[in-house]
């Protein structure tokens, strides 16, 4: 019976695998039951995960596949495909809003910024999103969360959904290069406090910070 942790990391598309033994155990635990991860690193085609910290690290391997890479990427560590494999297309890549999505909004979806939106300078962009987590509704329902690393990295999280890259702030622009996509920049403005940002297909998304 699986355990309601391994049920939500089915539901957002980490699939349950199994390594080699690590430190003379019969098998890693499976990926997605882990807790407390503090690091992830690719050695060769293997994903090396440690879990905890100092005298409570545990370090367990795993063979690199797209659900290890996502359950890294969802937990604040990117790691990349071996050198000779190519990591799959995302399931989803729609539910980005930072990443490019060419079909169209779902009906009534705002595709203007509010009348009294005003355009940022690059630096004001940059310093309104770096360090900084928002989530944001799509107009068909789905949440997204968005995390804009200061190291100039960002981390995107939907159901079913993950995916990371460098993003870089542009004049009224935030600009990113995920995974298998397509180089991506969507316009920025702000009204008031609240941040807009364009999607790639037109629509108008209001981002909250956390």
């Amino acid at each position: 019976m699986k355990t309601e942790l391994q049920r939500l990391a089915t539901g957002l598309g980490l699939l349950l695998a199994f390594g080699a033994p690590v430190f003379g155990q019969a098998g890693p635990p499976a990926a997605a039951s882990l807790e407390d991860i503090s690091g992830c690193s690719l050695e060769g085609e293997s994903v090396f995960i440690v879990t905890g910290k100092d005298a409570t690290a545990k370090r367990f391997k795993y063979p690199w596949d797209a659900s290890i890479d996502a359950l890294c990427n969802a937990k604040g560590y990117a790691i990349s495909a071996p050198p000779n494999r190519a990591a799959p297309a995302p399931a989803a890549p729609r539910l980005a809003p930072a990443v490019a999505a060419a079909v169209p909004g779902a009906p009534g979806a705002p595709m203007n910024f509010p009348p009294d939106a005003v355009p940022l300078s690059a630096e004001a962009v940059s310093k309104k999103v770096s360090g900084t987590v928002f989530d944001t509704q799509l107009s068909d329902g789905t949440r997204v969360r968005l995390e804009y690393k200061a190291n100039g990295y960002l981390f995107v999280n939907a159901p079913g959904y993950a995916n990371s890259g460098p993003w870089r702030a542009e004049e009224s622009r935030v600009c990113s290069q995920m995974k298998n996509a397509a180089a991506s920049c969507n316009e920025v403005r702000e009204q008031g406090k609240q941040l807009f940002v364009k999607r790639d297909n037109g629509e108008v998304i209001a981002l909250n910070p956390r």
